[in-house]
C-alpha cells in the first residue's frame, strides 16, 4: 500500500516535488524507476542530484554542462549545496 502524502519522508518529498517541476518546467521527466531511486535517497549532493537527473534523461552530464548547471543550481537554490534526511527540515 503507497505511503499516504503525509507518511512520505519530507526530503521524499520536496525531491518528487523538485523533479516534477524539472518536468514540467524543462521538460526533464525521468522514468519512474529513476524517479524513485532519485527521490528516496537519505542523502543527496547538488552536483550528484544533477548527475543522475541528466543520465536518467539519456544525457552525458560532462556534455551537457549547461543543463548540468541549471539542475545543480535550482537543487541549490532549494537544498543548499548538499541535504540529509537526518538534517533536513523543509521550509514552512
Amino acid at each position: 500500500m503507497p505511503l499516504s502524502q503525509d507518511e512520505i519522508p519530507f526530503l521524499e518529498r520536496d525531491l518528487r516535488q523538485l523533479l516534477d517541476e524539472l518536468c514540467v518546467e524543462w521538460g526533464f521527466c525521468v522514468s519512474p524507476g529513476a524517479y524513485d531511486q532519485i527521490a528516496r535517497r537519505s542523502s543527496v549532493t547538488a552536483e550528484e542530484f544533477a548527475s543522475v537527473v541528466v543520465q536518467a534523461e539519456g544525457m552525458n552530464p560532462e556534455y551537457e554542462k549547461k543543463w548540468f548547471r541549471t539542475i545543480r543550481d535550482r537543487f541549490v537554490e532549494q537544498f543548499g549545496e548538499s541535504v540529509s534526511a537526518d538534517d533536513y527540515l523543509p521550509e514552512p
